[in-house]
């Protein structure tokens, strides 16, 4: 008897410590179900409208217009909005059929709209298309009637990537699966560093955000490009997203 009442007094203090440190190192999982419960938000549907001109040869074709829409990231809580410029501009497409030389494609936005989540159309307008880093920013028209609270933010103490370090990517599915919020978890396969840095991450989406264990901001999924061309899909990193970012505000004001 007296030894089964000695046994409960060294189980029952190892269960509370085990109780404790649980709650004090929290799992990837648990950090996860929070981030997707409070940033959720931050990745947005965005509707455009375009008319689209094509010539090659010396002939034109008849104009088109094209509405489509692309999973985008909310950077700022003005709406300024970053996504992968392949999802919303269908020039290398277009070029990638043609198959000419002397092909043109003229896209000319006519409508832009961010979606929020309460199925209000926000009136918007395409800031900047950089080709070269596959990337388009997007703000409000009206940018004082309009406030995004929930938006990506760059942590200054986050750390660098590594090989096999765990991830996951937030999206929104689309109008036919109510646009729920997903997370898809993956792993580093791959670490860039020069001529630019990139990630090279699994199970990504274009213009869809990035977190690590610890729900940090690592950046966007976009597509490095070659010849005009999508070659793979690829993580942009925060900090030159947000080094753009500023620099299309200050061209624009």
């Amino acid at each position: 008897m007296n030894f089964i009442f000695s046994l409960r007094g060294v189980i029952a203090p190892v269960f509370i410590l085990v109780f404790f440190l649980s709650e004090l190192y929290s799992t990837p999982e648990k950090v996860w179900g929070k981030l997707l419960k409070e940033k959720a938000d931050c990745v947005t549907w965005v509707s455009l409208t375009m008319r689209v001109e094509v010539s090659a040869s010396g002939r034109s074709m008849p104009p088109q217009e094209q509405q489509i829409e692309a999973l985008g990231t909310i950077i700022a809580d003005d709406g300024l909005t970053v996504l992968s410029l392949t999802t919303v501009d269908p020039k290398s497409k277009i070029l990638a059929r043609i198959r000419s030389n002397s092909a043109s494609v003229q896209v000319n936005y006519t409508e832009v709209l961010i979606l929020k989540p309460d199925g209000t159309e926000i009136p918007a307008k395409i800031l900047l298309k950089d080709a070269d880093l596959d990337l388009a920013f997007v703000l409000p028209i009206d940018t004082k009637a309009n406030s995004f609270p929930v938006h990506c933010s760059k942590n200054k103490q986050s750390k660098s990537l590594k090989v096999l370090d765990e991830i996951v990517s937030m999206g929104k599915l689309g109008k036919n699966l109510y646009r729920q919020s997903t997370l898809r978890r993956g792993w580093v396969n791959a670490v860039i560093e020069k001529p630019r840095q990139y990630f090279v991450i699994e199970n990504t989406r274009a213009g869809t955000p990035v977190f690590d264990t610890e729900a940090n901001w690592l950046g966007v999924a976009v597509y490095k490009m070659e010849r005009a061309q999508p070659s793979a899909l690829v993580t942009l990193p925060a900090h030159d997203i947000l080094e753009i970012a500023e620099q299309v505000r200050t061209r624009t004001k």
